[in-house]
């Protein structure tokens, strides 16, 4: 089970991804969005650990879709990894998405991610 968090005062949501990702994981990750729709714009903090994909293509559907549906929202993505194939994918993405900042940082830098969201 993927671990969420969110503050709405803050506008951010934050997971930790250790595994597969699951459809239930993905729907508490909508729940959260959802309690954070009202606020104009969210910031994500994305802690993975080990992704080793998704368990169902339902998952990995609710996944790009949740994704899709928050970029028009979404001010800065931060993600702690230690995977070099993940930290070049957000390097590669964050020229294509226009409107949102998206850094990976290593995972032993949580502190520095925490600073870069506020």
């Amino acid at each position: 089970m993927m671990e969420v968090n969110y503050s709405q005062k803050k506008g951010l949501i934050s997971y930790v991804i250790n595994g597969k990702i699951t459809a239930d994981d993905m729907r508490q990750l909508q729940e959260a969005r959802d309690q954070l729709a009202e606020n104009s714009t969210l910031k994500v903090l994305a802690i993975v650990i080990s992704f080793k994909g998704y368990k169902s293509f339902e998952g990995m559907k609710n996944a790009l879709l949740g994704d899709w549906r928050m970029l028009p929202k979404l001010s800065k993505y931060a993600m702690l990894t230690d995977s070099t194939w993940l930290r070049a994918l957000i390097f590669i993405l964050n020229p294509l998405v226009l409107k949102s900042e998206l850094k990976a940082f290593p995972l032993r830098d949580r502190k520095l991610a925490d600073r870069w969201l506020e």
